[in-house]
């Protein structure tokens, strides 16, 4: 807070003030200044939030979803005793990282890991993969329906598509979905065989590859320690 004594040349210009008069006018200013710099503090501390968190954010969640198209919706019900594998979870964030980046260590993040997977494929936009699961894996991330105690399930298989998409702003959207195929033999001995029964997902194998980018993305973006 500026003191009284530094506003005094701004009364002895020109003419000498009787004390008493002088003392008057720099307490006057001393209140107008007491009572102005606490609406100061606030509009600065106001604004200092936002220039502290502009841009800060290493990951943030995806500020809207791509609607399904409505030929997809009309043809949930076509498919006989199976389950539609337009229902197929995703998993939705946007990180501050180039599309590039994100797939490389989502590659090499699924090689680090125990998975059995393969047939690897690299699209546009994007990056497929299938994970093998064992009958409790399967049970894990696929759902049964309505194949619920008439398949002895042997196995499965998963197949995961991660697409990445560069936004204006610098930060990239990742979508995760993975399709389900369930292995096994049909209870009913008269039934037809089958090679698979498409099921749809749970969400958790999503939901695994993303916490594993978060996971990453703030490693990567926290202050170094001094």
């Amino acid at each position: 807070m500026y003191t009284a004594e530094q506003y005094t040349p701004l009364f002895s210009k020109g003419r000498t003030m009787s004390a008493a008069r002088e003392q008057r006018f720099l307490c006057l200013f001393a209140l107008v200044l007491f009572l102005l710099e606490p609406s100061l503090e606030r509009r600065a501390s106001a604004q200092a939030p936002e220039d502290k968190d502009a841009g800060s954010a290493s990951i943030r969640p995806c500020v809207e979803r791509e609607p399904r198209s409505r030929s997809a919706r009309k043809d949930k019900g076509k498919g006989k005793g199976r389950a539609s594998s337009e229902e197929a979870a995703i998993a939705c964030i946007e990180a501050a990282d180039s599309a590039l980046n994100t797939q490389e260590f989502f590659q090499s993040y699924l090689r680090a890991q125990t998975w059995r997977f393969g047939e690897e494929k690299i699209i546009a936009d994007g990056w497929i993969f299938a994970r093998y699961l064992d009958k409790d894996e399967l049970l894990q991330f696929a759902k049964e329906g309505p194949f619920a105690g008439h398949v002895a399930w042997t196995g499965g298989k998963a197949v995961v598509l991660v697409t990445t998409r560069e936004l204006d702003d610098g930060y990239t959207r990742v979508q995760v979905s993975a399709h389900m195929q369930g292995f096994g033999q049909n209870v009913d001995p008269f039934a037809p065989a089958r090679d698979f029964w498409d099921l749809d997902s749970t969400g958790l194998l999503e939901k695994t590859l993303i916490t594993a980018l978060e996971d990453h993305c703030k490693s990567v973006h926290a202050p170094e320690s001094t």
